[in-house]
């Protein structure tokens, strides 16, 4: 579930696609893709995002237009809104950037535009990053999903917060804490250094996961995300996405970010508003806690922005699910994960 340098870690668009989950196993379900295009930039601006190419797009005119699973999620609406207004003043224009509520009828005719917003009791949050396309090979996707749940005791501990979380991620964004760059060896040659602590022990699902696997295997899921995602661990929300995702400039983490998750997120102990009892898994360099953030960060709205106000290539496309896709297959394993911390 849900909180990057100038442009948090703005999902990257379905270039390169990568499972990235927009949320963690035990609350936030898995963002779906990523693209790889990392570069420098002035002034320590940098950005974590999709890069849309071909039929990988961003929403069109900035407009996300979205449905309701049932009633249950119905009642969520107030609490949708109010997430998105977090990020209207945080200045993210809202003349410009706009959630549409369309009918039963048109959500089912163009299921594939639209995003369908489900409700559970469960704690689980998680949305898909921006508009992926449709796979032949994988009837069961229909289109873009967020699934919500009032749950005070998950994510940032608060619901505003983790729906906020959630619009970021249906928007284009990527967790800030996964960009490669702030990660060092064993777990990434992106980063010069580890710019933090991954604690995998404190996971929720370590103890049943270290059950099932053997000691080298289990120290291989704490490193790999792609071996973590393998073995349906949770560390696979936190390790960096290697070979995904666009980013832009310094390589400083936006720990105001709303993109980034907090060091409780995902980890055993109990938590509620304004106590947060959850042991620690992601820690900065100098052993402090990742605060809960509750609003949008300045780097999160240049983030959208930089995503919205691009023009993206999308001549004479090669679709990821076409055989003749040198990706294809990648692509296929990938498309059908998706959950978020």
């Amino acid at each position: 579930m849900s909180p990057f340098s100038i442009i948090p870690c703005v999902l990257s668009l379905l270039a390169f696609l990568v499972c990235v989950r927009a949320g963690h196993s035990s609350w936030e379900r898995p963002a779906q893709f990523v693209a790889a295009d990392n570069a420098t930039a002035l002034l320590e601006k940098r950005y974590f995002s999709i890069q849309p190419r071909g039929t990988f797009r961003v929403w069109p005119g900035a407009e996300i237009k979205y449905c309701f699973e049932n009633d249950a999620a119905k009642r969520l609406l107030y609490q949708i809104q109010a997430g998105m207004e977090r990020w209207h003043a945080a200045g993210l224009p809202a003349d410009r950037f706009k959630l549409t509520q369309v009918s039963a009828s048109e959500c089912k005719n163009r299921r594939s535009e639209v995003l369908l917003i489900s409700a559970n009791n469960d704690g689980r949050l998680g949305a898909t990053p921006g508009l992926p396309p449709l796979d032949d090979t994988d009837p069961g996707y229909k289109g873009p999903t967020m699934q919500l749940s009032d749950s005070t005791s998950v994510g940032m501990l608060e619901v505003t917060a983790n729906f906020a979380h959630e619009l970021g991620h249906a928007w284009g964004l990527l967790h800030e804490h996964q960009d490669p760059t702030y990660w060092g060896l064993p777990y990434s040659t992106s980063g010069v250094s580890n710019k933090w602590t991954f604690n995998c022990q404190n996971l929720k699902d370590y103890n049943e996961v270290a059950a099932r696997l053997t000691p080298d295997k289990l120290e291989e899921a704490c490193r790999s995300r792609n071996v973590a995602s393998k073995e349906k661990f949770s560390a696979s929300e936190y390790l960096p996405l290697l070979g995904g995702g666009r980013g832009e400039g310094g390589g400083t983490p936006d720990l105001e970010s709303i993109m980034i998750y907090p060091s409780g997120a995902g980890a055993t102990g109990a938590a509620s508003p304004g106590n947060d009892g959850r042991t620690a898994i992601l820690v900065n360099e100098d052993g402090s806690r990742i605060p809960i953030n509750l609003y949008p960060s300045k780097r999160d709205v240049a983030g959208i922005l930089k995503l919205y106000d691009t023009n993206w290539d999308t001549t004479n496309p090669t679709l990821l699910n076409s055989p003749s896709n040198s990706l294809s297959a990648k692509f296929k394993n990938v498309f059908k994960k998706k959950r978020c911390l």
